[in-house]
């Protein structure tokens, strides 16, 4: 389904790209943060957690209205029940980071006409969807090394004992959505401000899903730190824990790209109607 959805934006993207001929780009630089909602934290946007995000983008203006873009973004997500507010978290006591790789394609609208080749255009609001790819590997901090958490398969991925949990693919398809504020400074340069969130189809990008697996099957089968890693609980009764809800494999991990980017533009001319600017840029 993901790739069919792939193959029919990408035919919408090359109908548009012949419907205009005079069509301006801009290449910009993103500087925000990222975050995640997940099991181990109940917010997209919690300012306790939040990382630092950077990204670079390609972005050719159809015209007043209608753009599409090419992005990747560099990111890190984190969670940690010892920031809840809830008994049950804080006794579950996992935490975890992952370091994100998100690419995207996305068809952007100006309700406004703007674009920075644009000498009329001053600002306007916008909203954004598209497809992404996106990396992650969740990792856990354990005596001040990290250790990478799905090799482990701390609920009993990969074992005899649960042949229905597979080992999930750190590799996988997004629906990046969102909205903001494009500003133009100069005919040359201007900002966006953007909050964007990805729907991702699973729920292990914090490790976190299903219910603790059988100590003895998950020491035999994949050692000891799998042992140590899935199961932190406070109480450490970790084989009463067997078979209790560590996650909840109903509801699917979020995350999201929040920040201003600044754009800049090589254009002597911009689409509307395929009427290009003649004046000069300055």
């Amino acid at each position: 389904m993901m790739v069919r959805y792939f193959l029919l934006f990408s035919i919408f993207i090359g109908l548009l790209n012949n419907s205009s001929s005079a069509q301006s780009t801009e290449f910009g630089l993103f500087l925000g943060t990222s975050s995640y909602k997940g099991e181990l934290n109940n917010a997209l946007f919690n300012f306790r957690l939040v990382q630092p995000a950077v990204g670079i983008l390609y972005r050719k203006n159809f015209n007043n209205h209608w753009a599409y873009r090419l992005g990747i973004n560099f990111g890190t997500v984190a969670g940690d029940d010892a920031l809840s507010n809830n008994e049950y978290q804080n006794n579950r006591n996992l935490s975890f980071r992952s370091r994100l790789i998100d690419g995207q394609a996305i068809l952007e609208f100006n309700f406004f006409p703007y674009q920075i080749a644009n000498p009329e255009s001053r600002f306007t609001p916008f909203v954004f969807g598209g497809i992404g790819v996106y990396h992650f590997n969740p990792q856990a901090e354990l005596d001040g090394e990290w250790y990478d958490l799905q090799p482990l398969g701390t609920e009993g991925q990969g074992t005899s004992a649960y042949p229905d949990r597979e080992k999930y693919k750190r590799l996988a398809f997004s629906l990046p959505f969102g909205g903001g504020v494009k500003i133009k400074f100069t005919r040359r340069f201007g900002m966006t401000i953007e909050a964007g969130a990805r729907k991702i189809y699973t729920d292990y990008l914090d490790d976190v899903s299903t219910t603790y697996p059988e100590k003895d099957v998950l020491l035999a089968e994949n050692g000891e730190l799998a042992v140590i890693f899935s199961d932190r609980s406070v109480d450490g009764q970790a084989i009463t824990n067997a078979k209790r809800q560590r996650g909840n494999a109903s509801d699917n991990d979020w995350f999201m790209f929040t920040g201003i980017t600044l754009n800049y533009t090589l254009s002597s001319k911009y689409g509307d109607n395929c009427t290009p600017f003649k004046g000069k840029l300055r």
